[in-house]
């Protein structure tokens, strides 16, 4: 028998993932640090589709935890075909405010863990001969973000990480791709009041539609997804603007009004 691994999936796109995975008939492990969350979760998705689902409570922020998740897994002697590194954070203000911590927890979770994740599950399935792997950055990635500058670094790194596995592995039965959605309607936009600064003028994305998305491109052949036309536009017209220019108009997105 073999599962799709959602982290994050107590919430947010995690938790739209969990749904249309489940509907599609995968059989689940979904990881999120809330036990009660993730047994009502269960309950729900065992009510309405005939699917098996594993729940793993567990916070897997860092080297150890992420070492741990995989150990779990292990154990419970499950197949992974399908991984999705969903789990992440952010945090918004300028940097030098930011207690230090804050900063490292963010690493940890965003980059620590979805490259351990990626390296031992990615063994597993070049033994099998066959897996996929979605790691879910942001349109952050595609440029430098003042006033959220860890969070930016965090995602551009998971892009730059993921895009380079994918291409040595063009001659195998893997694939590695990188989900960049934009404005997302998330706790975390809400946790930051981003939607307060500019995104009310902008179309802001709810997680189900990231969710369909990504399983609407479950076999695609591109290492990277971007959703929605606008942002899509945005990354392309952002390559022939200066950075230093890119650089102000992000602050200034960024800045409290």
């Amino acid at each position: 028998m073999k599962y799709t691994l959602i982290t994050g999936a107590s919430s947010g796109i995690g938790l739209k993932l969990s749904y249309i995975f489940a509907k599609n008939n995968h059989n689940l492990i979904l990881v999120a640090r809330s036990k009660d969350i993730l047994s009502i979760l269960k309950d729900n998705l065992q009510s309405l589709y005939n699917i098996d689902i594993k729940i793993i409570s567990l916070d897997i922020s860092g080297e150890k935890k992420a070492f741990n998740l995989y150990e779990t897994i292990k154990k419970k002697q499950l197949k992974v075909d399908i991984l999705i590194n969903n789990a992440g954070i952010g945090s918004h203000g300028e940097f030098i405010k930011k207690n230090i911590q804050t900063s490292l927890d963010m690493i940890n979770l965003n980059i620590i863990t979805p490259t351990i994740l990626t390296k031992l599950f990615l063994q597993d399935m070049l033994e099998a001969g066959s897996g996929k792997i979605f790691n879910i950055a942001s349109t952050a990635a595609f440029q430098s973000g003042p006033l959220m500058s860890v969070y930016y670094g965090t995602k551009s790194y998971l892009l730059n990480f993921s895009e380079g596995i994918a291409e040595e592995l063009r001659d195998r039965n893997i694939k590695i791709v990188t989900l960049c959605p934009g404005p997302t309607k998330t706790h975390f936009e809400k946790m930051d009041r981003i939607e307060k600064k500019f995104l009310k003028n902008f179309h802001i994305a709810n997680p189900e539609d990231i969710a369909r998305y990504l399983y609407k491109n479950i076999d695609t052949k591109k290492d990277i997804l971007i959703y929605g036309n606008l942002n899509k536009f945005i990354i392309f017209i952002s390559k022939f603007i200066p950075r230093k220019i890119n650089l102000i108009l992000v602050r200034k997105i960024q800045e409290k009004k």
